[in-house]
C-alpha cells in the first residue's frame, strides 16, 4: 500500500511539474514571436530602408507567409507526433525555431527576411506539441481547468512580448529583439528536454504506428471526417483572421498619430500588449461560463460582442481611445479560445490529439495568413477604423451564425 500511495505522489507531481514546465514554455515561444511580428513594419521601413507603401505590402507577405507554411505543416507535424512522441516533436521545433530567429536578425534584404519566414513556417510545431502533452498529461478531471490555464500562457506571452520586444528595439535595435527570441526559443527548448516527461500513450488499434507521409495523410485525411471539427477550424481561421488583420497597419498608424515620435514603436508594443491583459483577465470567466452554460453559447456572444465593440473603432481618431476600445475587444474575444480548445480535448483521444491540435493549428494559421493579407491590400485603400469595423460585422455575422444554427451541434 505504501508503495501505491508513493506511486501516486509522484504521478502528481509529474503532471504538476510537466503543467508547470510546459506553461512556460509556451509562455516564452508565444513571447518570443510577439516581441518581434508585431514591429516587422517598422523593422522594415528603418532596418531594410523600404518607403512606406512597400513596408506594408512587404510586411504583409512576410508576416503571411509563414502563417500558410505553418498552417500546411502543423497538421503533419501534429500526426507524425502521435507516432514518434510530441516532447521530439517539440524539441525538433525548437531548435529550429531558435535558428531562424537568429537567422532573421542577421538579414540585410527584405527577399531574405521572407525566406527566413518561410522557413519558420516549415519548421514550426513547438506550441501545439506541447499542448498535447499538457492535455495528456493532466487527470481527466482537471481537463479543462488544465487548458484554460496553458491558454493563459498564450495571452501572458502575447502581453510581454511586445512590451519587451517595444524596449528592447528602442534601447537596441530591432536585430536585437530576434536574438533575445533566440535565445528565449533555446531555453524553452532545453527544459522540455531536461524537465518533461511525457506521458506513456495507450495502445489500440486505432492508434497511429507508421510516420510514412501516406499513412499520416490517410489519418488525417480520416480526421477531417469529422464535421463538427471542421467547424471548430472555421471558428479558429475567423478569429485569427479578425484579429490579426492590423498586425501590419498598427505600428505605421501609431507612429502617424504621434507625428513619428521616437516613443511609437513603445506606445505601439503598449497597445498590442492589451489584448493579451484582456485575455489574462477575462478568458478564465469565459471558460467557466462555457462550462456552465454550454461552448457555443458562449462563444457565440463573445463573438458578436466583439464585433460590435469592434465597430466602434469607425469614429475613434484618438490613439488612447483606440487603445481602450481595443482592450474592451479583447476582453470579449478572449471567450474564443478557452471554448474552443476544451472541447477539442473532450471530443478526441489523447493518442489522437496531435492531429486534431495540428488540424485547428492549421486553421488558426490559415486565419493568420489572411489577416495580414487583407490588412495590407486594404490598408492601402480605407483607413484602420473602417478595416476593424468590417471585421466587426464578419464576428458578428459569425457569431450569430454559431447561435442560431450550430448551438445543438456543439453541445452535442
Amino acid at each position: 500500500m505504501a508503495i501505491c500511495e508513493a506511486k501516486a505522489v509522484s504521478e502528481e507531481f509529474n503532471w504538476k511539474r510537466n503543467l508547470i514546465v510546459l506553461w512556460c514554455c509556451v509562455f516564452l515561444v508565444c513571447a518570443s514571436y510577439t516581441m518581434v511580428i508585431p514591429f516587422l513594419p517598422l523593422f522594415l521601413l528603418k532596418e531594410l530602408q523600404l518607403p512606406v507603401g512597400l513596408a506594408k505590402m512587404w510586411s504583409g507577405g512576410i508576416i503571411a507567409i509563414t502563417f500558410v507554411v505553418a498552417g500546411v505543416m502543423a497538421p503533419f507535424w501534429g500526426a507524425r507526433g502521435d507516432v514518434i512522441g510530441q516532447k521530439k516533436n517539440a524539441l525538433r521545433a525548437g531548435i529550429g525555431l531558435g535558428l531562424c530567429y537568429f537567422l532573421s536578425g542577421m538579414v540585410v534584404t527584405p527577399g531574405q527576411l521572407l525566406g527566413v519566414r518561410l522557413l519558420t513556417g516549415i519548421i514550426s510545431g513547438f506550441v501545439p506539441a506541447c499542448m498535447t502533452m499538457a492535455s495528456s498529461s493532466l487527470p481527466e478531471e482537471k481537463t479543462g481547468w488544465g487548458m484554460g490555464l496553458m491558454q493563459t500562457a498564450n495571452f501572458s506571452g502575447s502581453i510581454m512580448g511586445p512590451l519587451l520586444g517595444g524596449l528592447l528595439s528602442s534601447w537596441f535595435g530591432m536585430r536585437t529583439s530576434f536574438f533575445v527570441a533566440a535565445v528565449s526559443l533555446l531555453v524553452a527548448t532545453a527544459a522540455i528536454y531536461f524537465m518533461v516527461s511525457e506521458p506513456k500513450q495507450v495502445i489500440t488499434q486505432s492508434s497511429p504506428t507508421s510516420v510514412k507521409f501516406k499513412d499520416l495523410f490517410n489519418d488525417l485525411r480520416n480526421e477531417l471526417s469529422n464535421r463538427l471539427l471542421l467547424y471548430i477550424m472555421g471558428i479558429f481561421a475567423i478569429v485569427k483572421a479578425c484579429t490579426m488583420v492590423i498586425q501590419p497597419l498598427l505600428t505605421i498608424y501609431v507612429s502617424e498619430l504621434l507625428n513619428d515620435a521616437p516613443e511609437a514603436v513603445g506606445i505601439s508594443g503598449v497597445i498590442l500588449s492589451l489584448a493579451g491583459i484582456a485575455g489574462i483577465i477575462a478568458a478564465p470567466f469565459w471558460g467557466n461560463q462555457g462550462q456552465a452554460y454550454g461552448y457555443a453559447k458562449m462563444l457565440s456572444l463573445a463573438m458578436i460582442f466583439a464585433g460590435i465593440t469592434n465597430m466602434f473603432q469607425l469614429v475613434v481618431h484618438n490613439i488612447w481611445l483606440f487603445a481602450l476600445v481595443y482592450f474592451i475587444y479583447g476582453l470579449f474575444l478572449a471567450g474564443a479560445a478557452p471554448n474552443l480548445l476544451s472541447y477539442v480535448v473532450q471530443s478526441t483521444e489523447s493518442n489522437e490529439r496531435g492531429k486534431a491540435f495540428g488540424l485547428t493549428t492549421s486553421a488558426d494559421q490559415l486565419g493568420g495568413a489572411i489577416g495580414p493579407l487583407a490588412g495590407g491590400f486594404l490598408g492601402a485603400y480605407l483607413s484602420i477604423g473602417q478595416i476593424l469595423a468590417l471585421t466587426g460585422c464578419i464576428l458578428i455575422i459569425a457569431g450569430s451564425h454559431i447561435y442560431i444554427h450550430k448551438v445543438k451541434m456543439l453541445r452535442q
